[in-house]
C-alpha cells in the first residue's frame, strides 16, 4: 500500500488523496491487484496511482488495476499506464493488465490505443489470465546521462531487449546501430541527458531518443561524411524510416525498422 504523505488521509486499508482518490492494494498469489476508486486526474494519477503502480511493477513485475470504481476526469491520464508500464522495462519483465473499466473510461483506453500495450478485460479473472499473454505492443524506455557511456548504455539495453522480444541477431545489430547513432547525437550535439524508447508492434520496431534541446531549424538533414549530420545517413540507411517531432523542451529523433521473430532456424 502507498504511504501516506501530506494532505493524505487514511480509509481502511486503502489511501485516499485530496480529491478523493484511493489506492488500495490486494495481495494475490503471483500478483497484486491494485483497486483505484474515484475520478483520476492528473493530479491524482501523479501522486496516488503512479508510485504505488511503479513500486509494485518493480517489485512483483506482475500487477492488475481494477479500474470498476474509476472514472478518468481527463483523457491523456491514460498514458500514465503504458509509460508507466515502459519505465519498469515492460514485457516480460513488468507485466500489467487492466481490468473492469466501464464504458466511458475503456473508450477513452481505446482511444488512446493504451489497450495495445496494457490489455483490458471485463472482470478480474479475465484479466488475470491477460497477464500470461504478450500483448500486441510491448514497449521500455530507458533514461541515459548526457556522458561519453550513454552509447555503451544504449547498446547493452537493444541487446537485453532482443533477448527478451525474441528478435534475431540481424535486427540486434541494426538496432544497436541506430540506437548508438541516436544516443550519440544527443550526447554530442543535444548535449542534455536523454530518453531511449523502444517499441515493437505489428513487426515494426521503433527506436526514439528524446532529448533536451528543441530543434531551431526544422527537420535535421542526413549529411555526408565529415558533416555532423553524417550519423543520420547512417540512420536512414538501416531503417525503413526515420524523422524528428519537436517539443517545447526539446525534441524526439525517432527510426522504424522492420522486424521479425526469431524462429531458431
Amino acid at each position: 500500500m502507498a504511504v501516506p504523505g501530506a494532505g493524505t488521509r487514511t480509509s481502511g486499508d486503502a489511501v485516499v488523496w485530496p480529491d478523493e482518490v484511493a489506492v488500495r492494494q490486494i495481495d494475490a498469489s503471483d500478483h497484486v491487484v491494485l483497486a483505484v476508486r474515484g475520478s483520476l486526474s492528473a493530479t491524482s494519477a501523479n501522486l496516488a496511482v503512479r508510485p504505488a503502480l511503479r513500486k509494485h511493477l518493480l517489485d512483483r513485475g506482475r500487477v492488475l488495476v481494477d479500474l470498476s470504481e474509476t472514472t478518468l476526469a481527463w483523457a491523456p491520464v491514460a498514458e500514465l499506464f503504458p509509460a508507466t508500464l515502459a519505465a519498469a522495462g515492460g514485457w516480460p519483465l513488468a507485466r500489467l493488465v487492466l481490468a473492469g473499466p466501464d464504458p466511458s473510461t475503456a473508450a477513452i483506453l481505446r482511444a488512446s490505443r493504451v489497450h495495445l500495450t496494457v490489455p483490458m478485460a471485463a472482470n478480474r479473472d479475465e484479466a488475470r489470465a491477460l497477464l500470461d499473454v504478450r500483448p500486441p505492443r510491448v514497449a521500455r524506455r530507458h533514461e541515459l546521462p548526457c556522458a561519453v557511456t550513454a552509447p555503451n548504455l544504449a547498446r547493452s539495453f537493444v541487446t537485453s531487449m532482443c533477448e527478451d522480444w525474441e528478435l534475431d541477431a540481424g535486427l540486434r545489430d541494426a538496432a544497436w546501430t541506430v540506437a548508438t547513432e541516436l544516443v550519440g547525437n544527443a550526447v554530442e550535439h543535444a548535449r542534455t541527458e536523454c530518453v531511449l524508447s523502444l517499441a515493437l508492434a505489428e513487426q515494426r520496431l521503433q527506436i526514439a531518443v528524446r532529448d533536451g534541446r528543441p530543434t531551431a531549424a526544422g527537420h535535421p538533414q542526413a549529411g555526408v561524411r565529415g558533416d555532423k549530420g553524417y550519423g543520420l545517413l547512417i540512420v536512414q540507411g538501416a531503417s525503413r524510416a526515420w524523422g524528428v517531432t519537436p517539443h517545447d523542451d526539446g525534441k524526439t529523433v525517432w527510426a522504424v525498422l522492420d522486424a521479425q521473430p526469431d524462429t531458431g532456424l
